[in-house]
């Protein structure tokens, strides 16, 4: 991994991460009108549809037949973490699920040091450290948030347990994004979690009503794309690298939860939000110092599976 390598790569998972955050957010909006199991087949469904698209008109390369099994749990991971998360993100407002979700990069980096045996280091422990605090002074340093009425423990239930699901998934397709594009891997990955979710989300099926049909093209591109940029980040990346990064989902989701929901943010969420940002620029150190102590390995995205170039793609945490 050469210091351009690292660089891209946490530019490209930025990219993902505020992709993803804008699709939570047109979840929450689809959630008033379906269900969840609904959000969750016509969020995975349309990415397929975008990226098949994609794939047939540049004519790259379609999923293997010999990782269906790497597909399968993937697809299957994504399910799980898409119906805890879209059904915590309707009930919850849009910046508190993202705060739960700040506990993903603790399952990222734990995981991504047993299995995939990554090197910890002091600056690494010291970004998800900085980005922990800045998440709880968000957490903690605003108003009271009410637990009751749509706000209820299942959905305070789904919120926690979103990330832990999303964290393993992360943790595959670093393990996978090494033999297959980008581009196949979120193709199969989504078509294999459409049929998951079919069976659920049929029951008390209706046709939806036309002024939502934008949200569900729009909620499946969103995933399409997100999905591109964090798996090419993740050719670049560590997993634990992408942890920090990762962090910067809770500012994205202020945003959004401001602009399209009036839920103004506290104070506290610009104080904790600085210190997830300097955890960030910590997490790029780290990345660098990596550099100069680990071989290179050299990774390189073929020019038809380039992010740049699949602006027509988008997960607790998910997402």
């Amino acid at each position: 991994m050469t210091r351009s390598d690292a660089l891209h790569g946490i530019l490209l998972a930025a990219a993902g991460v505020a992709t993803l955050c804008a699709m939570d957010a047109v979840a929450k909006g689809l959630g008033a009108h379906i269900t969840t199991f609904q959000v969750t087949f016509v969020r995975y469904l349309g990415a397929c549809l975008w990226l098949a698209l994609y794939i047939a008109l540049t004519r790259s390369t379609w999923p293997r037949r010999e990782n269906a099994g790497r597909h399968a749990l993937r697809g299957g991971l994504m399910v799980v973490t898409a119906c805890f998360f879209f059904y915590g993100v309707t009930n919850l407002p849009l910046a508190v699920a993202g705060a739960l979700g700040m506990t993903a990069p603790i399952y990222v980096s734990l995981l991504g040091v047993v299995f995939l045996r990554e090197p910890v280091t002091p600056a690494l422990l010291g970004a998800i450290g900085l980005g922990i605090a800045g998440s709880l002074v968000i957490v903690l340093g605003g108003g009271p948030i009410e637990t009751g009425g749509s706000s209820s423990l299942l959905a305070w239930g789904a919120g926690i347990l979103a990330p832990l699901t999303y964290a393993a998934a992360l943790v595959l397709m670093k393990h996978h994004v090494t033999d297959e594009p980008a581009a196949s891997m979120t193709l199969a990955q989504s078509g294999i979690a459409a049929l998951i979710a079919l069976p659920l989300a049929a029951p008390g099926f209706t046709v939806p009503a036309m002024e939502i049909w934008w949200q569900i093209v729009l909620i499946g591109f969103l995933g399409a794309v997100g999905f591109i940029f964090i798996l090419s980040g993740l050719r670049r990346l560590p997993a634990s690298v992408f942890a920090v990064v990762d962090y910067t989902a809770l500012l994205w989701a202020a945003f959004y939860g401001y602009v399209f929901f009036a839920e103004v943010p506290e104070p506290a969420l610009w104080i904790g939000g600085a210190a997830i940002i300097s955890a960030c620029a910590l997490g790029m150190h780290a990345a660098r110092r990596q550099t100069q102590s680990v071989a290179p390995e050299p990774t390189t995205i073929p020019p038809d599976v380039r992010p740049s170039s699949a602006s027509e793609r988008p997960s607790s945490s998910g997402s």
